[in-house]
């Protein structure tokens, strides 16, 4: 009787745990990263009788999670790519709303600018006129620095998420520490702590989220982390510390440095390999950086331009004109593990030039090394590079090698543009100087083009007379012109269409365009100007940048369409990268829940199932207890 009892007693156990492991699973069927488990049972020992072996039933051996290491892993690396691309879609998403209104936008104030002064060349006389073209200026001056504090926001923004992420690493770094220890100490047992694993799963899980990361199991159970770059996160109970910090490279932004007992590293988003932080440092290294740069130089170009027109020019006094704009200049910052005690300084010098780029310039011992970061082209000088993409650079004594300086000609400009205060007096719509074809000339010689190229060297209190000799080959002679050793050139050819001076020279700071053929005796004067309040040339010529390739090659407008289909571009590949890393992701979940997940159909059917185990269970309990009565009864007691 007792061998039946046992047996009963054994299967009604067995059956009762398994009951419990399927409700467990029920439960469970919603929670994420729960993984299915099931309850092994295994055949108990026989007993050797003379009759022969006879069974002693079964016994509840383990409870087995449902679970595949590689299915897992391909879940961890998907998580990490869609949280990357995920990140840096959404950064993006928020970069296109700065640029999406084109009533908004810069190109419309560039239009209204450009608009306003060509009505000033209309009527340089009216006050009205200078006062609007003065206003427009403003305006967008007003609008470029709008568009550009924007973007600076959404960089202070990407930051605080990186030092939030960096808190968040920390967290689950130190969530997983404190699983390995409850894991291990539960191993001990000879059974594995199931929910544990997953909990632990989850947690790496959400710091796949943060950064790629790459695990190695302990023979104890635990689990050592290390970063996509091979820089250890978690080894046995050492963990290490991520915070955002200020870049040794840049001290105006923020990086993550990472801690490791006394030793630090930096991690970019390479060494970060993937997660939300990787997403955020590309979004900001490299498409804010970009916009921000495209926005700077374009505000560089409009001051430096601008500025450069009003100077060639003389306002309604006959004063020359005074600038239009202010920006920042190109800002330079060392690296803060320069051991030398140089200097490095920049300025523009060709704004036409200038790339939409920061620069690193390193210093070996032995030479230097100039490295556009835009696109990576590096250049090598062995004396410091005098002129760089428009820049002049400049350096001080005391290099040190490996000393590193960024140079940063355009980024601060995006964030600095000012219409300085002028009184409508003060627009330079005239220049200093008039041509004038004498009224008894008998040819058809005739000035079609008037430049003043070097207004700091004009002389406008004199009168210059060029009077022309047709004797073959046709000449001139140019009298009462500024500066050594004459002040009288005779027997200059004349071609007609040529530049008189021929470039890069100029007469008194002013050059021509001379058409047409003259007659022996005829006579061009170039006198100053008598009435600048209503002189239309510089005007003219104001109005005309807007279509000179003033922008690496394109016009102010081109340049600002440029920046927007580049932004959308971005943003479109962002996108559709984003949409696919999701689509694996949710892929690989799906594979790896083919495997792990709860069916609750299936959980349904085991439930009768082992019900009814558990009830003839009893049955075998309750048929024992009558046999050991009845045999009470016969024998009397």
């Amino acid at each position: 009787m007792s061998s039946l009892l046992n047996i009963g007693s054994r299967s009604l156990n067995a059956s009762q745990g398994t009951l419990g492991t399927i409700a467990h699973n029920i439960a469970n069927a919603n929670v994420p990263g729960y993984s299915r488990q099931e309850a092994v049972l295994s055949t108990a020992d026989g007993q050797y009788t003379g009759s022969g072996f006879f069974g002693r039933g079964a016994d509840l051996t383990t409870v087995r999670r449902h679970y595949d290491q590689f299915l897992t892993s391909a879940v961890q690396t998907n998580t990490s790519l869609a949280a990357s691309d995920s990140a840096r879609a959404g950064a993006l998403a928020e970069l296109d709303g700065v640029f999406a209104g084109s009533d908004t936008g810069i190109g419309a104030v560039l239009d209204s600018f450009f608009a306003a002064a060509s009505d000033l060349a209309n009527r340089p006389g009216d006050a009205s006129a200078r006062q609007s073209f003065l206003g427009r200026a403003s305006q967008l001056a007003q609008r470029v620095t709008v568009v550009g504090e924007q973007l600076a926001e959404l960089g202070k923004l990407a930051e605080s998420r990186l030092a939030q992420g960096a808190n968040q690493v920390n967290a689950r770094l130190s969530e997983i520490k404190a699983l390995n220890s409850q894991i291990t100490a539960s191993l001990g047992s000879g059974h594995t702590p199931n929910d544990l694993l997953d909990q632990r799963d989850m947690a790496l899980q959400g710091l796949n989220s943060l950064m790629a990361v790459s695990t190695v199991m302990a023979p104890d159970g635990g689990m050592n982390l290390f970063s996509a770059s091979g820089a250890p996160l978690l080894v046995g109970a050492q963990q290490a510390l991520l915070q955002a910090a200020n870049d040794p490279a840049d001290a105006t932004k923020l990086g993550l440095q990472l801690k490791v007992g006394p030793t630090t590293q930096w991690l970019d988003a390479d060494a970060l390999g993937g997660g939300s932080l990787t997403g955020l440092l590309r979004f900001r290294d490299e498409d804010l950086a970009a916009s921000l740069n495209q926005v700077g130089r374009i505000a560089l170009v409009i001051a430096d331009r601008f500025n450069a027109q009003q100077k060639a020019g003389v306002d309604a006094t006959g004063t020359v004109g005074s600038p239009l704009f202010s920006v920042a200049d190109p800002a330079v910052q060392p690296h803060s593990g320069n051991t030398g005690s140089a200097t490095v300084t920049a300025s523009v010098t060709d704004s036409s030039a200038l790339k939409a780029s920061d620069y690193r310039v390193d210093w070996d011992g032995t030479n230097y090394t100039v490295t556009r970061l835009s696109d990576g082209q590096a250049s090598s000088f062995a004396a410091f590079p005098p002129s760089l993409d428009g820049l002049k650079l400049s350096a001080s004594l005391g290099m040190a090698a490996g000393d590193s300086f960024l140079v940063k000609p355009t980024l601060h400009a995006a964030t600095s543009l000012t219409a300085r205060p002028l009184s409508a007096q003060q627009v330079a719509t005239a220049y200093a100087v008039m041509p004038q074809a004498a009224a008894g000339n008998k040819g058809s010689a005739a000035v079609s083009g008037f430049q003043v190229i070097a207004p700091q060297t004009a002389d406008t209190t004199r009168s210059v007379t060029i009077t022309f000799d047709t004797t073959p080959p046709i000449s001139y002679t140019i009298d009462n012109i500024v500066g050594p050793p004459l002040d009288t050139l005779s027997g200059v050819l004349y071609t007609p269409g040529d530049r008189i001076p021929a470039a890069p020279a100029t007469y008194n700071g002013w050059s021509m365009v001379i058409d047409g053929t003259p007659v022996a005796g005829d006579v061009i004067t170039v006198n100053p100007t008598t009435s600048p309040g209503t002189d239309n040339r510089n005007a003219l010529a104001l109005g005309s940048l807007a279509d000179l390739a003033l922008v690496d090659g394109a016009t102010l407008n081109e340049s600002y369409a440029s920046l927007i289909g580049d932004a959308g571009v971005r943003v479109q590949s962002a996108r559709d990268a984003a949409t696919v890393s999701a689509k694996l992701q949710d892929e690989a979940v799906a594979r790896q829940q083919n495997v792990a997940g709860v069916n609750l159909d299936e959980e349904a059917a085991n439930l009768l199932r082992f019900q009814q185990a558990y009830q003839a269970s009893a049955k075998i309990i309750q048929a024992s207890q009558t046999l050991f009565e009845a045999l009470l009864a016969a024998t009397g007691r």
